[in-house]
């Protein structure tokens, strides 16, 4: 009973669709993961700030551009279930720590600051990502680009003339998210893609794994629905941050992640539909 139940949630989907049970036990061990690397990083004494992003911005890179090679079966992620979510981010995660320890020895040992190494790291499988790379829709890139510059000009715009609504940070995240929401309605609208994520997936009609919906859950196609998801939960969560937490570590890295779920997916779902 335990094993066809594990099976029918997190086995057989994996790879192709996400369940309520799987993305309610992926959320949980985030939350906690948030908390542990919280915990190392003050362990080790590493300020969050602009510098720490800049040494993740490779990897976050890697992760969503890895994840679309995945989907194209190239290079040494052809084969192994490893390399689907949410075992993909995992694993850069794993990639990243050991390399900010590195990176971090290297700025003990030679004074060389340690996201300048990180960055050199993060740049180096970025090469190798991008030597199994080629475009073959241009059509997607465009369409995915046009609609992310739309939504970049909206929300720096409204950060412009209400800054005290909109911060330049959140700003920036919140366009991280419509990159990702752009991505997802672009391989929706035009390549017959259907979305692995559910609630995504039963607000625009084209859930993966409809048919074990509920018929009031079934709704036509309108995979627009994916900018006002974005936008309302994206939103909320960064107003719950900023109104309730004090400027810090860890509001920090709350950001990060919030940026991370956002660009690393956008980059993986673009890259889905442009190779």
């Amino acid at each position: 009973m335990i094993q066809e139940w594990i099976l029918e949630k997190f086995i057989t989907p994996h790879c192709h669709y996400y369940t309520l049970e799987s993305t309610l036990l992926y959320g949980i061990l985030l939350g906690l993961s948030a908390f542990g690397i919280y915990k190392l990083l003050t362990k080790l004494k590493i300020k969050i700030d602009k510098n720490f992003l800049y040494a993740l911005i490779p990897f976050i890179i890697y992760g969503g551009w890895t994840r679309a090679l995945r989907d194209h079966f190239l290079g040494i992620y052809s084969t192994g279930w490893w390399w689907c979510s949410p075992f993909t981010y995992i694993i850069v995660f794993l990639i990243t720590i050991g390399s900010l320890l590195f990176a971090l020895f290297i700025e003990k040992t030679y004074n060389i600051s340690y996201y300048k190494t990180m960055i050199g790291i993060g740049s180096l499988l970025l090469l190798y990502n991008l030597s199994l790379t080629q475009v073959s829709n241009w059509f997607a890139i465009w369409a995915v680009l046009s609609l992310v510059i739309i939504w970049a000009i909206i929300f720096f715009g409204i950060h412009k003339l209400k800054p005290k609504i909109l911060s330049l940070e959140n700003a920036g995240l919140l366009t991280a998210h419509l990159f990702d929401a752009s991505a997802t309605f672009t391989a929706l609208t035009y390549f017959r893609h259907c979305e692995q994520h559910i609630l995504g997936g039963i607000l625009t009609g084209l859930y993966c794994d409809w048919q074990k919906l509920p018929e009031f859950l079934l709704f036509s196609p309108r995979p627009w629905m994916m900018f006002p998801l974005k936008i309302v939960f994206v939103a909320t969560v960064l107003y719950a941050i900023d109104k309730y937490m004090k400027k810090g570590n860890m509001r920090n890295l709350l950001k990060i992640i919030i940026l991370i779920l956002g660009l690393a997916l956008g980059i993986r779902d673009m890259l889905t539909i442009t190779l």
